[in-house]
């Protein structure tokens, strides 16, 4: 079978998010199970061709929209799977992804529209002959559309997954012209979208089959709280969604090989965890014998960072210590700047750090992810690899991965409701269990004894993919 498999970010060529973490992972190992898959990656500015030995392959991909012609140069890597970068510098060669800190590119709608086109024309120039194309996301919605609407291949089945579907890339209703489709596509049963045109709407729609990234987060996304408009029409489509967890790399995401942490271990030299710890507190100035609570990720909204920036004072005053890393909003990127040594045992750096996000996971305590909506999570997925436990919201795949110590084999702390209340409670029953050193200890140890590897994740989307080739009924 042979699948084409296309991300707007694919680590570690790209990343802003977890979207690139599971483009990169996943159809490697799809590939090690035997199938054919061939990758698409918009060429950015910021990818280091040199460093991941990308090269030119002189082969040209002409688009026209808009009333005017983009030429795509390809470019390839071998690695398992077979990776296609398409470079327009115009398009793609910009300081950013998706859009400055002061909000997206106005013109998204044509680049990954382009790019959409791009794909298609590749597959059909070099005669790929895909049965799947895998889309994610909004960015690469339109493929779907164009697979059936355009290039009538009505024998190649389309899956999109939705990582997010917060982001929907909405435009005005004339992106229908400038993306060369037909205004019979602009209606309620299409693209059209509250007068607009929603490129993600476009994928539900038209692709055979829709996955969400955790099996809670495709119940939730059915209802208005968290269906951000579209729960109408997945309720509609739900015959065909589905629910696969996301894993993670476990070559990428190893204690015991990791060079960017303090010491090496494993579940058995758990006690090499501690030195991390030591060390993690003496490079970044905080104090010992308190349990350590971090946070790694974006500062949105999303991801209930609210409770943290608004329980800061609170926090500050537990017998804990707060180590958080991240940036998004500016508001927040301020705010955390502000309180840099303000606080004894609270320490925070604004921006991405591979380095200490991975110190941060061997030698935290508690990772924190008070999220208000979580389609799937990774790091709750890293920190227990890493003997980590996980203090979260009860939502979307952090449900699926989490389970409350108040079960019989719960083995993490999970609060409801995204108040200060819950969260400083789900705090303190953390200090609690940290206090209870052999049961604390012993919760470590289990964690990373878990499967969260991106193979379970693989054969559920092989199975998937056979289903829909087959016309099955769908057993995952």
């Amino acid at each position: 079978m042979k699948v084409v498999f296309a991300s707007s970010e694919i680590y570690p060529f790209a990343k802003t998010g977890g979207l690139a973490d599971i483009s990169g992972s996943l159809p490697k190992e799809i590939a090690k199970k035997g199938l054919k898959v061939f990758g698409f990656m918009p060429l950015y500015k910021s990818v280091d061709l040199e460093k991941h030995k990308i090269k030119s392959i002189n082969v040209f991909i002409d688009v026209f929209l808009n009333g005017r012609n983009y030429t795509f140069e390809v470019y390839k890597l071998i690695d398992n799977v077979t990776f296609f970068f398409l470079k327009n510098d115009e398009l793609f060669g910009r300081d950013y992804l998706y859009g400055t800190p002061e909000g997206d590119y106005p013109d998204n709608d044509i680049r990954f529209g382009a790019f959409s086109y791009a794909v298609m024309e590749f597959i059909r120039k070099e005669e790929l002959n895909p049965d799947i194309i895998h889309v994610n996301d909004w960015q690469t919605s339109l493929i779907p559309v164009l697979t059936y609407y355009k290039y009538n291949w009505h024998n190649v089945r389309t899956v999109l997954t939705i990582h997010n579907l917060a982001y929907q890339g909405i435009f005005d209703k004339f992106a229908i012209e400038r993306l060369n489709l037909g205004w019979d596509l602009f209606h309620m049963e299409a693209l059209e979208f509250y007068d607009k045109v929603n490129f993600l709407k476009g994928g539900i729609v038209f692709s055979s089959a829709i996955t969400t990234v955790s099996p809670t987060y495709a119940k939730e996304i059915l209802k208005p709280e968290y269906g951000f408009g579209l729960d109408g029409l997945l309720r509609k489509y739900e015959n065909k969604l589905y629910g696969i967890i996301n894993g993670i790399d476990y070559n990428i995401w190893n204690p015991e090989t990791d060079k960017h942490i303090y010491e090496k271990f494993c579940e058995y030299t758990i006690e090499k965890k501690l030195t991390n710890k030591k060390l993690f507190l003496k490079e970044f100035g905080l104090e010992e014998d308190k349990p350590l609570f971090v946070f790694i990720g974006r500062f949105a909204q999303q991801k209930g960072i609210d409770l943290i920036k608004d329980t800061i004072e609170e926090l500050s005053k537990l017998p804990i210590n707060l180590a958080i890393l991240g940036s998004g909003d500016r508001g927040y990127n301020d705010f955390f700047e502000s309180i840099k040594g303000k606080y004894e045992n609270i320490f925070t750096k604004v921006g991405y750090d591979e380095s200490i996000s991975r110190k941060m996971y061997a030698s935290g305590d508690f990772l924190l992810m008070p999220s208000l909506f979580e389609p799937c999570g990774l790091n709750q997925m890293i920190a227990m690899r890493y003997g980590t436990l996980v203090v979260a919201r009860r939502t979307g795949g952090l449900n699926d991965t989490v389970k409350d110590i108040s079960q019989p084999d719960g083995y993490g702390i999970l609060f409801d409701n995204p108040d200060k209340h819950e969260f400083l409670n789900a705090i303190n029953r953390a200090i609690d269990l940290y206090n209870n050193k052999q049961k604390f200890s012993d919760l470590q140890r289990k964690v990373m004894g878990f499967d969260f590897s991106i193979e379970s994740t693989a054969q559920k989307y092989i199975k998937l993919y056979e289903s829909i080739k087959y016309s099955r009924e769908v057993i995952l």
